[in-house]
């Protein structure tokens, strides 16, 4: 059967900084640049998340885009916009909240959540107009 993507894309804003607690603020300052600010910053995030599944025959979908789109805001979207990602976020406590980190730990909460019959494919995850950062499951399952 064949197979199609449907894909949502969900805006957030959030504050982090990035930083190993191991460095001192000029050992931070030299990996991670300004994103190392002490005071913070924020970015306005643009999330896309695809999926891949069958056409069911009776109703036409692969999935409801209001539904995916539900699911993408419930589990990844309110938990993270407009909060601190250092410290008001459970699921990224531990980690440097890098647009890398956030994408992983959006996949672990994602995946386990997604309708029978989905596939998580694709998410991308846009920190800025010309940075972002992209897991493609098509290539590493």
């Amino acid at each position: 059967m064949t197979a199609l993507q449907v894909t949502v894309r969900r805006p957030f804003c959030a504050a982090l900084r990035l930083a190993l607690p191991d460095l001192d603020e000029e050992g931070n300052r030299a990996l991670y640049g300004v994103c190392a600010s002490p005071h913070y910053h924020g970015h306005d995030y643009l999330l896309e998340v695809t999926v891949e599944g069958p056409v069911d025959p009776r109703t036409g979908l692969v999935v409801d885009f209001l539904a995916l789109q539900g699911l993408v805001e419930e589990q990844l979207v309110r938990p993270v916009d407009h909060r601190n990602l250092n410290t008001d976020v459970p699921f990224l406590q531990g980690r440097v909240p890098t647009t890398e980190n956030l994408l992983l730990a959006f996949r672990e909460r994602l995946e386990p959540q997604l309708p029978r019959g989905l596939r998580l494919l694709r998410m991308r995850l846009q920190e800025s107009r010309d940075h972002w950062v992209e897991l493609d499951l098509s290539r590493n399952p």
